[in-house]
């Protein structure tokens, strides 16, 4: 054994590390070699697991050795992972749209339960905006809600509608009963909150004449932020948590026939649905099951890996949680019922595709048992890995950084291996009781639990600790750990593998602390996300005409750039924005909600639309919606150290304090004496800025201003105020103050107001 051991002795190795890193960073910086970089990062994985399980394995009693083969275990999935994921990305199948040639009769399915009714209308103006003959396609709304207004709403806009007595067996049994209510060569289904593009028929409807395609499936794209973009700040920086399956995996999977149906923004062929009895009813995931049953009938599958649609991701990290617990709880129910290693009629590259999907959902064991292996060494002195801190940085660090280094490149900027190892964390918990939960009765009938979506986040913080506690016990485990392990190493104390454990500890509890972070919600007011779209647009009030710019809209409002601040004080405006580029205008009537200034010639308003009518609402959804150029756009990818860097600024943002400006008014700066008058004093300040509706007021010194109400005085004007704000600057006071009514001088402060802007 002498020859392995200088071969992955220290001498070597760090030289072959060194080499093949190079290699590796040579061809990501210049964005080639995919294959090439997922064969060198998996010959520096082998090499570390090589030397794990030759060297650093912990045979000290019987606690040890199982504690140390629990890990290198642990380490031995991830390997695996990592090798299942180089097979669906070592060579994408790129589609591209087939030409029809003739127009198969298509139902298009929009299923509902209990989803808000404007998210519903989205998606209806979306599939009934379709370039496709209109006599050839027809929207379907499956109501398993049994509600009236969703059956008004499908009879306003035109489409049918179908409910069914019972819920049995949820959206598989919902879309069976329809299957059995309509007579369409093809089935389009949406879940209730993806809008379609308008060329999402038109795009892929063609790839059916081949005659053994059985389904067509497309990205899934969101219009919002993921709960890690959005409760860590991090939407410039991080790329949407699923864009590395649809817009890598899937395709792989599509070179080998094994791209699946993902519950919505995808097509059927009827006559193979009725084939196969229909979608399946056995699992929760009805989706991939019921393709890995027509993949084993020998039909066919395409993914054409564009844009077509855009939905909403779940908004709370509850949301999520339960989201991933369903696909857990699906995919090992497949394993047991129908499992893809043994299932007649499926190929070998098909087998490998499906397990991989069953295999992924397992990573929550794995990575528990990571999170915990350094307590162990810390509070019991049982060290998972017998290796001193330098080697083990060498043998890992060099396989983690090629890691970082591939994923820069096969992602296409969509992951890094950092943010992979957050992800996993924090819904590790969660999955790791559900599949162990599920495989011990894999045969009982579990609910399907509906993915919550259109809901208001109105308070800060964690909303159901439920979710949040395994994490927080994992923490204040690791802390005590750590503090343990710190004084141990003060003393000088012998304790095996005692310094890795320290620094393993530590990396484990930014993992755990960002998942945390992840699980406080920040606010969310409005339950239709606003869309960014740039549209030029003229704003007029009765004393103003100004020329602008859409920044973002959606059908209740819009926020405008315009390069002055609107003075009017009645507050209704009235907005012609461009529909499409260089097409028509749409005029409609809105009121001012807040002004705020971004930059010395720019003034950002808030507009919320009134008095609309139902057509001016379809076109501002379809102006939002139905351009899949716009939902193409390349984007810029985030670099490697940006996106690591981006969560200690995660750290910072969520203990910023940040104050929204909801002002109908922009304050503008103006500086004069007054007076401020409570109940049992008077104050001495001066004016900083002031509008139409308030001002803002700095008073020397230390005062306490315990008093809401009061009364300003300045030169002949007086009103009656209430305070908003108070803030303490090192010797004086800054304070804001809303104008609840002029007393005298009315006419004085509306041209004071009107001077100072």
């Amino acid at each position: 054994m002498s020859w392995i051991n200088d071969f992955w002795g220290s001498s070597v190795a760090i030289p072959l590390s060194v080499i093949v890193l190079a290699v590796i960073s040579l061809l990501s910086w210049r964005n080639q070699g995919r294959q090439i970089i997922l064969v060198l990062t998996l010959v520096l994985y082998a090499r570390y697991l090589v030397w794990r399980g030759l060297y650093t394995l912990n045979t000290d009693d019987w606690s040890s050795l199982l504690v140390s083969w629990m890990v290198y275990t642990a380490e031995v999935y991830a390997f695996i992972q990592v090798l299942l994921f180089a097979y669906h990305a070592w060579s994408p199948l790129e589609r591209k749209p087939v030409r029809l040639s003739s127009y198969p009769t298509v139902d298009v399915f929009i299923t509902v339960v209990d989803e808000p009714l404007n998210i519903l209308r989205r998606t209806v103006v979306g599939c009934t905006n379709q370039q496709y003959p209109e006599d050839r396609y027809r929207v379907q709304i499956l109501d398993d809600g049994k509600r009236d207004d969703v059956q008004r709403l499908a009879a306003s806009m035109n489409c049918g509608y179908i409910r069914r007595a019972d819920r049995l067996h949820a959206k598989a049994g919902n879309l069976n009963h329809a299957l059995q209510q309509t007579c369409g060569e093809i089935v389009a289904i949406f879940d209730v909150d993806h809008v379609p593009t308008a060329d999402f028929l038109q795009d892929t409807v063609g790839m059916f004449q081949d005659q053994q395609v059985a389904f067509v499936q497309t990205p899934h794209h969101f219009y919002n932020p993921d709960i890690f973009q959005k409760n860590l700040r991090t939407e410039g920086v991080l790329k949407n948590e699923q864009a590395l399956f649809y817009r890598v995996l899937q395709s792989g999977r599509d070179r080998h026939n094994s791209a699946f149906f993902a519950g919505s923004c995808g097509l059927f062929r009827r006559r193979v649905l009725e084939e196969i009895g229909g979608f399946r009813t056995e699992t929760v995931t009805e989706d991939i099951h019921t393709s890995m049953v027509i993949h084993a009938k020998g039909y066919r599958s395409c993914y054409l890996n564009k844009v077509l649609a855009a939905g909403l991701m779940p908004e709370t990290f509850e949301g999520m949680i339960k989201q991933r617990v369903r696909w857990a709880t699906g995919h090992v129910q497949i394993l047991f019922r129908s499992n893809p290693l043994t299932m007649r009629g499926l190929s070998l590259h098909q087998r490998l595709g499906y397990f991989a999907s069953i295999f992924y959902f397992v990573h929550g064991i794995p990575r528990v048992i990571c999170l915990v292996a350094p307590l162990l060494a810390l509070l019991f002195g049982i060290a998972p890995v017998v290796a001193d801190l330098p080697t083990i940085l060498n043998f890992f660090g060099s396989y983690y950084l090629a890691t970082l280094l591939m994923l820069r490149v096969v992602s296409r900027g969509t992951r890094n291996a950092f943010w992979s190892d957050i992800y996993e964390t924090a819904d590790s918990m969660a999955l790791s009781w559900a599949v162990l939960k599920t495989a011990l009765s894999p045969r009982r009938q579990r609910p399907f639990v509906i993915t919550p979506k259109g809901t208001k986040q109105e308070k800060v913080g964690v909303t159901r600790f439920y979710y949040s506690m395994p994490h927080l016990v994992v923490m204040g485990l690791l802390v005590a750990g750590l503090v343990t392990g710190i004084r141990l190493w003060w003393q000088n104390v012998p304790v095996p593998g005692l310094e890795i454990s320290l620094f393993w500890g530590g990396i484990n509890l930014i993992l755990v602390s960002v998942a945390l972070m992840v699980a406080a919600e920040l606010p969310e007011w409005r339950t239709l996300f606003r869309i960014k779209r740039r549209r030029f647009c003229e704003v007029v009030t009765e004393k103003q005409h100004l020329q602008g710019v859409v920044a973002d809209i959606n059908e209740t409002g819009a926020c405008i750039h315009l390069s002055e601040p609107l003075a009017d004080s009645e507050g209704r405006l009235r907005c012609r924005i461009q529909v499409a580029v260089g097409g028509e205008h749409l005029a409609l009537e809105a009121i001012i909600c807040r002004q705020k200034r971004i930059s010395a010639t720019s003034v950002e308003i808030g507009a919320k639309f009134v008095e609309m009518e139902e057509n001016d609402i379809r076109a501002l959804i379809a102006m939002a919606f139905s351009d899949s150029s716009v939902w193409n756009q390349q984007e810029v990818q985030p670099g490697i150290f940006q996106s690591m860097w981006s969560v200690l600024r995660a750290f910072h943002k969520l203990f910023a304090k940040s104050r929204t400006s909801n002002r109908r008014h922009l304050r503008t700066p103006y500086r004069q004496e007054c007076r401020l008058v409570f109940r049992d004093r008077i104050v001495a300040g001066k004016l900083d800025e002031i509008s139409q509706e308030g001002f803002s007021v700095h008073i020397p010194g230390t005062v306490d201003l315990i008093d809401d109400q009061g009364v300003l005085y300045v030169d002949r004007i007086s009103g009656k105020i209430r305070r908003t704000w108070v803030m303490q600057d090192k010797d004086k006071v800054m304070a804001g103050f809303t104008i609840e009514q002029i007393q005298r001088g009315a006419d004085q402060w509306q041209a004071l107001t009107t001077r100072a802007a």
